[in-house]
């Protein structure tokens, strides 16, 4: 299995984050009460699930092995993931709850700005490729970097079906995003898109039947829950 470049991800996932900084910079209380393209999910839910996973992805680094890589930033997507026997609306709820915690919306924001900038010190100090475990796969840190790119820039997009002004995505975000589909989807389900519709199509029910279950969904999955993208 060919591990995805350490170097085209992390630079990739860092312009991301920026993104994603610039996003929630730009928000204000009634931008993450508005809807999402996430069904039922208000922008501020989505922001709650991503902050989980992304101090989920904080813990994975570390989980170092030695075994050969059996997933990639593609296949990772469409593995049997574990916990895939709860209710589909069980992280629904978990995330809505986690949102509703905080005051107001924005309330999250300074927490989710203290995770990405401890993300941001450590995948820029990455310098060799490993293998690490995630979540029941070993995948080349390359490729673990690349879906965490997945998820952030398409849940970026989902906050911002309602604010065509807000801060888009960046274009090498984009790009991991096109890749992944392209090896979920093929080059005919893609044909003529141009990255940022790529990417709402990677969480949108038209790519259900393409990409079997791939991105955003799969990671809610992963840990026994379910994303809302659907």
């Amino acid at each position: 299995m060919t591990a995805y470049p350490l170097d085209v991800a992390r630079p990739a996932f860092l312009d991301t984050l920026d993104g994603l900084s610039a996003l929630l910079d730009h928000v204000d209380d009634t931008d993450l009460h508005a809807r999402s393209r996430c069904h039922g999910w208000l922008a501020a839910d989505v922001l709650a699930h991503l902050h989980l996973g992304l101090v989920e992805m904080l813990a994975g680094f570390p989980a170092r092995t030695d075994r050969p890589a059996d997933a990639d930033l593609a296949t990772y997507w469409t593995a049997p993931p574990p916990g895939s026997e709860q209710p589909g609306w069980a992280h629904e709820r978990f995330a809505r709850a986690v949102a509703a915690a905080y005051a107001r919306p924005t309330g999250q924001v300074a927490h989710v700005a203290t995770t990405v900038r401890g993300l941001r010190r450590l995948v820029a100090d990455l310098e060799r490729p490993y293998r690490l475990e995630f979540q029941g796969v070993v995948l080349n840190v390359g490729d673990f970097v690349a879906t965490w790119v997945v998820e952030v820039v398409v849940h970026h997009l989902d906050m911002t079906v309602v604010l065509p002004d807000a801060p888009a995505p960046p274009a090498s975000g984009l790009a991991v995003v096109r890749e992944t589909v392209l090896r979920l989807a093929g080059d005919a389900a893609v044909a003529g898109w141009d990255l940022t519709s790529v990417t709402c199509l990677s969480a949108s029910p038209r790519a259900d039947g393409a990409r079997r279950g791939g991105p955003v969904c799969r990671r809610g999955r992963r840990a026994g829950r379910s994303a809302g993208c659907r």
